[in-house]
């Protein structure tokens, strides 16, 4: 999982070392900036989970900068730790009016700064998680009535066009046709992952073996990728710990990350599948490509409906199985770097009182 994101605003170059010091021992990555019109530029290149952020500063005070990150759709949930020499309660009071989310008065304890942030980077870390709940629960909703309205003119416009192509004899006017049906085609497979996503939202989980899984989708990964140069190394814990699984949801779940590790290859390539257990309790799945890798803002919104940079497909794949592993309990991280690789890492618990939960 990629570190935290500080960026601490302050025009004391002292005091941003001291905090950026402080913050690196808890792990987190930190950029500077010492004023306000360039925290607004680092604000959206380096896209902090937090923002320290001093009152008294030149060009532009921590207040409007405040104002301005909560103004937008893009950094209003960004949480912002006001940071002064004020100590009048009107001046507090203005900067959580404003929408910040906590307020310490210089000189302050770098221990308390310490402990605030990872306190407000826990409740950012909910809150998300929140939203994304949110989003899944409004996507199942929305998904259903798109099916049903697009499914029965797909097969009129399908059904015309086949009719065209048959009987046109003109060149021109048969590759239209041609054009049209391979559209049509698009959109079923679009439909046919709208009503994939549709059969997942509701789980039957039975104990189950996550290693019969993996190889479950490892092989329907390997009979749909016949003719490509890819090696596929496959590495599975011996005795898997039982664990609560709907084994049908999760082999699609997996079968999807593992499909767009292997189109993220251009070429040859390899992609690898490791099962392991870990010492909390949980089973990781881990999948690793040297694909194409991806950029910080696709790595932003690769699980958000309809959110692709193929030419072709829904862009459904990867938000079906972060909601089947949501199902299970689990988590899933990405790293990724851009023309290196991406790893996927599916995090599932076993089930409680088994040894796989005391496992290293």
């Amino acid at each position: 999982m990629a570190a935290p994101r500080a960026l601490i605003v302050d025009d004391e170059e002292g005091n941003r070392d001291l905090l950026a010091a402080r913050l690196g021992m808890d792990g987190l990555e930190i950029d500077t900036a010492a004023d306000g019109m360039e925290a607004l530029d680092k604000v959206k290149s380096f896209i902090p989970d937090i923002v320290l952020l001093d009152v008294m500063m030149p060009n532009m005070d921590g207040f409007e900068v405040c104002r301005r990150l909560k103004g937008s759709e893009e950094t209003k949930y960004i949480p912002i730790v006001m940071l002064t020499a004020k100590g009048e309660v009107e001046d507090k009071v203005l900067g959580l009016d404003i929408g910040a989310e906590d307020y310490i008065t210089k000189p302050f304890s770098l221990n308390e700064v310490s402990a605030r942030v990872r306190s407000l980077l826990k409740m950012r870390a909910i809150h998300r998680k929140l939203r994304e709940v949110e989003k899944m629960a409004a996507l199942g909703e929305m998904v259903d009535g798109i099916a049903h309205e697009i499914r029965n003119p797909l097969m009129t416009i399908g059904g015309l066009a086949r009719r065209l192509k048959d009987k046109e004899t003109d060149a021109g006017g048969k590759e239209y046709a041609l054009r049209i049906i391979a559209e049509v085609e698009r959109l079923e497979r679009m439909v046919q992952r709208i009503d994939e996503y549709k059969d997942v939202l509701v789980p039957e989980l039975k104990e189950g073996d996550i290693n019969c899984v993996v190889n479950e989708a490892v092989d329907e990964l390997n009979d749909t990728m016949a003719g490509r140069d890819i090696k596929l190394h496959v590495v599975l814990m011996d005795d898997p710990p039982p664990m609560a699984i709907d084994e049908s949801n999760m082999k699609l779940a997996l079968f999807n990350i593992l499909q767009n590790s292997v189109e993220a290859i251009e070429g040859s390539g390899e992609v690898w599948v490791k099962t392991l257990a870990c010492g909390n309790g949980t089973v990781e799945i881990r999948i690793r490509d040297n694909g194409s890798g991806m950029d910080e803002e696709f790595l932003r919104n690769i699980f958000n409906p309809f959110y692709t940079s193929k030419t072709r497909g829904a862009g459904l794949g990867l938000t079906i199985s972060y909601k089947i592993i949501q199902d299970h309990g689990g988590d899933i991280d990405v790293d990724s770097t851009k023309g290196r690789g991406t790893i996927f890492k599916v995090r599932l618990p076993v089930l409680k009182g088994t040894a796989g939960s005391v496992l290293s």
